[in-house]
């Protein structure tokens, strides 16, 4: 009976062994691949390699034209809202919580300078 036992026991434990050991296998056998290299950030159009290069730097400089007015109109718009907050905060305070009124200035110029922010950064 003890042989018996014995013998239970260590293909008990043998079994063990190899079913916590084949989790191991596999990934040894099998190392991960690795990931794709990244794709480019700009892919040049085949038509755009020959086209006329005078054309396409003349639609780049009326882009820039065009991001400049912009840029130039939300600075004049963002002067504007610090200017009109600049007078709500001089105005003699009846209370002495802000009104609601300079919050939401406050919020829109932090808009504004964001928008700047990203725009100088050229986003």
């Amino acid at each position: 009976m003890r042989e018996t036992r014995r013998g239970f026991v260590m293909v008990m434990a043998a079994a063990a062994c190899l079913i916590s050991a084949e989790d191991g296998w596999p990934r040894a056998q099998y190392p991960p691949t690795p990931p794709p290299p990244p794709q480019p950030a700009e892919t040049p159009n085949p038509a755009e390699i020959h086209s006329n290069p005078q054309a396409i730097a003349a639609a780049k400089r009326a882009a820039l034209q065009q991001n400049e007015m912009e840029f130039r109109a939300a600075v004049r718009s963002s002067d504007q809202a610090a200017r009109e907050f600049h007078n709500q905060v001089n105005e003699p305070a009846t209370t002495e919580v802000l009104s609601i009124r300079m919050v939401k200035k406050t919020e829109q110029i932090e808009k504004l300078a964001k928008m700047l922010k990203n725009r100088a950064k050229g986003g």
